[in-house]
C-alpha cells in the first residue's frame, strides 16, 4: 500500500504543480518544472553586482524554517489547495493517507509505538512537494499584501527577502515573523542572516541589532554580498575531497571507471556552484594532484595538465570543468545583453563593477582560454561568436582547442613538449581507445611525460650516468624509440618518407606519441566558420495557399569529422502535380560543426524563416525523424534548453514560431531514399519524387562551392592522409618498443623442478593429554565420547574420540 500511495502521490503532485504553474509568482523556484537552485543564487549575484556598480543599497534577509516539512500546517495547505483548484477527491485521499501516517521514534535499542499528529508532511512524498509550493505561494502573497516594498524569493524552505531600503529591515523582519507565527512555523535563527551590499547599509543594520554577513552559503553556493572576495564555502567543499583520493587509489575498479568517477562524482561534489566565485590556481593544482594520486598515475615525470587535460578528455581536468560549468550556467541563467555589456565595460577599464562579482569570474575564465571580448562578442582563433548564440557542441569544441594551447604553455619548459600546440589530442584519444587495457596503460605513460629512460632519472633520483641499458649510447626517448639497435626489428615497417621527415617532426610526436595535426587544420575550420547565410528568397504566390516544402541535407565525408562538409536545400512541391518542383533555397551549412543532422535542421530552420518573412502557411516534408519529433514538440508549446544539442537553431525556430499564428507551420515525416517503383499509390510516388529532388538539390548545393574551397579541401585531405599514416606508424613503433621493454623488465619465474616427495605433508599426532587445562576450556561436553572442545581463542577445534587422540579440525 505504501508503494502504491507513493506512485499515486507523485503522479498527482506532478499534475497539480503543472496545473497551478501559471498562477505561481515568477520568483518561486522550488519544485517547479525547469527551475533549479542555480537560478536563485545566480540571479541574486547579478543583482548584487548591478547594485554595487550603481551604488544601490540592496539589502535582504536569508531565512530558513526549522524542520519545515515536519511543521507545515495541514489545514492551511488543504485550504489553499482547494482555493487554487486541486480536485476534492485528491484532497480527500491525501488527507486520509496523512491521518493514517504514524511516526515512530528510536530510543536506544527500542522503538516506540506509532504517534499520530495533525501537522506536518512526510519527506519523500510527492504531494509534500505540492504542499511546500502552496506554502511558498502564500509566503509571496503575504509579503505582496503587507510589505510590497520587498521582493520575496523562495526555493522550498529557503526564503529570501530583498529590498533597496535597509532602514525598512525592521519592518520587513517583523512582517516575516508574523507570517511564520500565523502558520505556527519557527525560523531557524542560526541560519537566518541579514545583509547589505553597501557599507552604510551594513552599518545601519548592525545599529538595529541584526547579525550582518558579507558572504554566506545559499543553496550550496558561496554568495558574496560585498566587494570583499571570499570563497570559504567552496574551499570547504574542496577540502572534503581529500579523503576521496586514497579510497579511489585503493579501489579495485578499472581505470576508466575511476576517470568517470572524477567527472561525474568528484568535480560536481567539490566544485559545486563554481560559477559563483573564483579560486586560486593552487586550488586546481591540489585537485589535479589528488586526482592523479587516485588514478595511480602520479609517477615520476607524469604531468597532471597533460594527463587530465589531453590524455583524457579535457572535462577530466578540474579547471576546464569549472570553465565549462561557468559557461553553461551563464548561458542558462544570464541575459545576453546584460552579460556582454558588463564584460565589455570591464575590459574597457570600468572599475564600478566588483572584481569578485559573477561577471568578473566569467571574464577571468574567458581570458584563461586566451579569448578576448569585443563588444557583444567573444573572439578566438576562428573568429567572433556570441556566448549565447553558439551551439553548445561548437562552444565545447572551441574550448578544447583553446585548452590545448593552455596546456602547451604550462609544459613549454620541458624540451620534448615545447611544440605541444601542434598535436591533435582527439586523434590520439581515438587511437588509444583501440588498444587493449594493458596497452592503454602502457601508452599513457608515454603520453603524460613519465620518465621512462635513463636521461630522466636525474630528475627523481641520483644517477651517475645516463647510459642506455641496451647499448653503450646515451639514453633518451628519441634514442630508445628511433636509434637503439636493440629494437631495430620494431621499426621495420616504417616508410622511407617518414624516416626522412623524423628529424623535422616535433619531439612530442616522435618521442611522446602524440598525433600530429595537419598544417591546414586551422585554415580549414576558419573557412567553415566564415560561411555566410544567404537572404530569404522572394515569393510571389498567394498567402492564402499552403506552401509544401521538402527539406533535406547532405554531408560529405561523414565518417571523417576533420574533413566533412554539409549543405542543405528546400524544394517547393505542387500537391496538384500541375507545376514542376521549384528549388526555393539552398546553400552551404555555416559553422564549424558540419553534420548531416545539423544540415537537415538548418533546412527546416530556413523553411520556418521563409514562412515568417512572407507570412505564409507551410507544410514541411522532412525525412529526419529526430527533427520532425522535436519540431512537433515546439509547435505544441515545448521549450528549448539552451545547452541541448543544436539549441542555437532550435531557439531561432522557436522565436520564429512565436511570430506566426497557430497552425501556420506543420511538419510530417517522409520515407528517405525510396525508388519510384516502390510507390504503392500516386501519393507515395509524389512525395518519393520530391524527396529525391530535394536530396539531389542538397547534394548539388554541396558541390557548388568556390575554387578556393576546393583547392583548400584538396590540400587539407592530402595533409590529413599523410599525418594519419605517419601518426599510425609512429605510435605503433612506440607501442612495440614499450611492450618489448616491459617484457624484458618483467621478472622471469625461476625454473622449479617439482618435488613430489616434498609436497606430501607428514603428520605427527599430538601427544595424549591426561587432562585438559581448565583455563583453556571454553566449552565442555557432558560425558559424550564424540564432542568438540574449543581451546581458548585458538582457531582450531579438536575432535575427542574414544581412542584418546586429538585430530586438528578447522574451526
Amino acid at each position: 500500500m505504501g508503494l502504491l500511495y507513493r506512485i499515486w502521490g507523485s503522479h498527482h503532485a506532478r499534475l497539480g504543480i503543472r496545473a497551478i504553474d501559471s498562477i505561481l509568482p515568477s520568483t518561486l523556484y522550488g519544485s517547479r518544472p525547469s527551475r533549479y537552485a542555480g537560478q536563485v543564487w545566480s540571479q541574486l549575484l547579478w543583482a548584487v553586482e548591478d547594485s554595487i556598480a550603481h551604488d544601490v543599497s540592496l539589502s535582504g534577509i536569508f531565512a530558513d524554517i526549522q524542520k519545515a516539512f515536519n511543521c507545515l500546517p495541514r489545514f492551511v495547505i488543504f485550504e489553499i489547495a482547494a482555493l487554487v483548484g486541486i480536485p476534492m477527491r485528491v484532497l480527500t485521499a491525501w488527507a486520509g493517507a496523512l491521518s493514517d501516517l504514524g511516526r515512530r521514534f528510536q530510543l536506544g535499542p527500542n522503538l516506540t509505538k506509532a504517534a499520530y499528529s495533525v501537522t506536518g508532511l512526510p519527506e519523500g512524498d510527492g504531494l509534500s512537494c505540492l504542499g511546500m509550493v502552496l506554502i511558498d505561494m502564500l509566503f509571496h502573497a503575504w509579503h505582496l499584501a503587507f510589505f510590497p516594498l520587498c521582493q520575496p524569493v523562495s526555493y522550498v524552505d529557503d526564503w529570501t527577502l530583498i529590498t533597496t531600503d535597509p532602514s525598512a529591515m525592521v519592518g520587513l523582519f517583523q512582517c516575516l515573523d508574523r507570517f511564520t507565527k500565523e502558520l505556527d512555523l519557527q525560523l531557524d535563527l542560526k541560519k537566518t542572516c541579514f545583509w547589505s551590499v553597501s557599507a552604510s547599509g551594513r552599518k545601519l543594520l548592525r545599529s538595529q541589532g541584526f547579525t550582518v554577513v558579507s558572504s554566506c552559503r545559499s543553496l550550496g553556493a558561496h554568495v558574496q554580498l560585498s566587494r570583499k572576495h571570499t570563497n570559504a564555502t567552496l574551499q570547504e567543499r574542496v577540502s572534503g575531497l581529500m579523503p576521496m583520493w586514497n579510497r579511489l587509489r585503493l579501489s579495485a575498479c578499472a581505470y576508466e571507471h575511476k576517470v568517470r568517477a572524477l567527472r561525474a562524482g568528484a568535480w560536481p561534489r567539490g566544485l559545486h556552484a563554481i560559477t559563483a566565485t573564483s579560486v586560486a590556481s593552487n586550488t586546481f593544482h591540489s585537485l589535479r594532484t589528488g586526482a592523479m594520486k587516485g588514478l595511480c598515475a602520479d609517477g615520476s615525470g607524469c604531468n597532471a595538465f597533460l594527463h587530465l587535460g589531453l590524455v583524457e578528455t579535457p572535462q577530466t581536468d578540474p579547471q576546464f570543468w569549472s570553465i565549462a560549468q561557468t559557461f553553461r550556467m551563464v548561458r542558462d541563467c544570464g541575459v545576453e545583453d546584460v552579460v556582454h555589456t558588463v564584460l565589455w565595460s570591464m575590459v574597457q577599464g570600468n572599475s564600478e563593477f566588483a572584481s569578485n562579482g559573477i561577471s568578473a569570474t566569467l571574464l577571468t575564465r574567458v581570458q584563461t582560454l586566451g579569448w578576448h571580448v569585443d563588444r557583444m562578442m567573444l573572439v578566438d582563433d576562428f573568429g567572433p561568436f556570441s556566448l549565447f548564440d553558439i551551439a553548445i557542441d561548437e562552444l565545447v569544441w572551441r574550448m578544447q582547442w583553446a585548452w590545448l594551447k593552455v596546456v602547451a604553455a604550462k609544459v613549454h619548459h620541458r624540451p620534448g613538449l615545447k611544440d605541444l600546440q601542434c598535436i591533435d589530442p582527439v586523434k590520439t584519444r581515438l587511437w588509444l581507445q583501440k588498444l587493449s587495457p594493458s596497452d592503454r596503460a602502457c601508452y599513457r605513460k608515454i603520453l603524460n611525460g613519465a620518465h621512462i629512460t635513463q636521461d630522466g632519472k636525474h630528475y627523481c633520483q641520483e644517477v651517475a650516468e645516463d647510459t642506455c641499458p641496451y647499448c653503450a649510447c646515451s639514453d633518451s626517448r628519441f634514442h630508445r624509440f628511433w636509434q637503439c639497435d636493440a629494437f631495430t626489428d620494431c621499426r621495420n615497417s616504417v616508410d622511407h618518407d617518414l624516416w626522412v621527415a623524423l628529424p623535422q617532426l616535433p619531439e612530442c610526436v616522435v618521442s611522446y606519441g602524440w598525433s600530429l595535426r595537419p598544417s591546414t587544420f586551422e585554415e580549414w575550420f576558419s573557412l567553415l566558420a566564415d560561411i555566410d547565410v544567404p537572404a530569404v528568397p522572394a515569393w510571389s504566390a498567394q498567402k492564402s495557399e499552403v506552401v509544401h516544402l521538402f527539406t533535406d541535407g547532405s554531408c560529405y565525408n561523414p565518417q571523417y569529422p576533420d574533413a566533412r562538409f554539409a549543405a542543405w536545400a528546400i524544394v517547393v512541391a505542387d500537391p496538384s502535380q500541375v507545376a514542376e518542383p521549384i528549388l526555393l533555397d539552398s546553400g552551404s551549412l555555416p559553422g564549424i560543426r558540419q553534420t548531416s543532422m545539423r544540415a537537415e535542421l538548418f533546412a527546416v530552420f530556413r523553411a520556418v524563416r521563409f514562412a515568417v518573412v512572407h507570412q505564409v502557411a507551410i507544410m514541411i516534408w522532412c525525412d529526419c525523424q529526430a527533427v520532425v519529433n522535436r519540431l512537433r514538440k515546439l509547435i505544441a508549446g515545448g521549450l528549448v534548453r539552451i545547452n541541448s544539442p543544436n539549441a542555437d537553431l532550435w531557439l531561432k525556430i522557436s522565436n520564429d514560431l512565436a511570430l506566426l499564428s497557430q497552425g501556420m507551420v506543420d511538419i510530417t515525416k517522409v520515407a528517405a531514399h525510396r525508388s519510384l517503383q516502390s510507390a504503392r499509390n500516386g501519393f507515395e510516388e509524389w512525395y518519393f519524387l520530391h524527396n529525391r529532388f530535394s536530396d539531389n538539390a542538397a547534394n548539388r548545393a554541396n558541390m557548388m562551392r568556390s575554387s578556393l574551397f576546393w583547392e583548400l579541401l584538396h590540400r587539407h585531405v592530402n595533409a590529413c592522409k599523410l599525418v594519419d599514416r605517419w601518426n599510425g606508424a609512429i605510435q605503433c613503433v612506440l607501442l612495440r618498443i614499450s611492450q618489448t621493454v616491459l617484457r624484458a623488465e618483467a621478472p622471469c619465474p625461476p625454473d622449479v623442478i617439482p618435488d613430489t616427495l616434498a609436497t606430501v605433508p607428514v603428520w605427527t599426532p599430538l601427544p595424549p593429554l591426561k587432562a585438559l587445562p581448565s583455563k583453556a576450556v571454553r566449552w565442555k561436553c557432558n560425558g559424550s565420547e564424540d564432542c568438540f572442545l574449543v581451546l581458548g581463542h585458538a582457531s582450531w577445534c579438536y575432535w575427542a574420540g574414544s581412542m584418546g587422540s586429538y585430530v586438528p579440525v578447522v574451526h
